[in-house]
């Protein structure tokens, strides 16, 4: 399915909406309307056929902003292992069969012939990290296990690397109007933008972007950077090493166990980016640092 399509099949379902505010802002109106980021849940199923018979199951349920809901699910099961790299479902769509309450609230991902998920490694985890009893080497032993194998890693220029957020920041529309969302944008190494992803959720944002060069079959993300509106923490580490990213830049800052995954994925990684630099905790001799 297209972007055009995917868009137009969603077309109902608003990534904001105008809602009242009160003000005490000098030269502003004390009453008006703001443009608000929608909220709200996607169920994300898993269907697929084996020996034992057909399954469907729901794989996880995340806070979103509508929008971009396909690419988000594809984007999920590549980052949890569900889908291989290069990998794309046979079929992806909303609730259709009429029991859900809210149809645009629920996507399920077919698989292809023969395509087995291990679906105890996600619940595994929790569809987290805090989840007890697992500790940060089992981890990062996780990731590292299912990133893509790419003999070639290409040095970057930290000076092009330090002007992602910006370019990011002006890529946002919905930021633009609501203030409220995060966003991932993906680039080649050579400078050009491919596209850009927003959401409520950071995560969600970054499975939004796999998603979307999934689908132009562009995972493994070899030769390809990522930026990312906030802080660097594990989760987006772990997504955009398992999708084969050359690089995360990130505005913020990272977290320890986000650097050591980065340096035992061997994935550039860099915090608190803009124009007077950026800090680099992975892979500095590929920046020639």
């Amino acid at each position: 399915m297209t972007e055009h399509e995917q868009d137009s099949s969603q077309s109902t379902h608003r990534p904001s909406v105008r809602l009242p505010v009160r003000r005490t802002r000098p030269g502003r109106s004390p009453r008006g309307l703001d443009e608000i980021a929608v909220e709200e849940p996607l169920e994300i199923r898993l269907r697929w056929d084996d020996d034992a018979g057909s399954h469907d199951e729901l794989i996880t349920t995340t806070m979103r902003t509508p929008g971009d809901d396909f690419d988000l699910a594809v984007g999920f099961l590549v980052a949890e292992g569900l889908l291989s790299a290069g990998e794309m479902p046979a079929g992806i769509s909303h609730c259709t069969d009429g029991t859900a309450e809210e149809p645009l609230n629920v996507v399920t991902a077919t698989l292809r012939s023969g395509s087995i998920p291990d679906i105890s490694s996600v619940k595994r985890v929790g569809f987290g990290t805090s989840a007890c009893g697992i500790c940060g080497r089992t981890q990062i032993e996780d990731v590292i296990a299912r990133i893509p194998k790419v003999s070639n890693k290409q040095d970057l220029d930290p000076a092009w690397l330090a002007t992602l957020p910006d370019q990011l920041r002006a890529a946002q529309g919905l930021f633009e109007t609501t203030g409220g969302v995060h966003a991932a944008g993906a680039w080649t190494a050579g400078g050009q933008l491919i596209t850009v992803r927003e959401d409520v959720g950071r995560h969600n944002a970054l499975d939004k972007l796999i998603g979307s060069i999934a689908s132009r079959e562009k995972i493994p993300a070899t030769g390809l950077v990522c930026a990312v509106s906030g802080r660097a923490s594990f989760e987006l580490v772990q997504k955009a090493a398992v999708a084969g990213f050359e690089a995360l830049v990130a505005v913020g800052a990272p977290s320890s166990l986000a650097v050591e995954t980065a340096r035992e994925a061997g994935m550039i990684l860099c915090g608190f980016a803009g124009e007077t630099g950026l800090n680099c905790y992975s892979g500095a001799s590929r920046l020639g640092l």
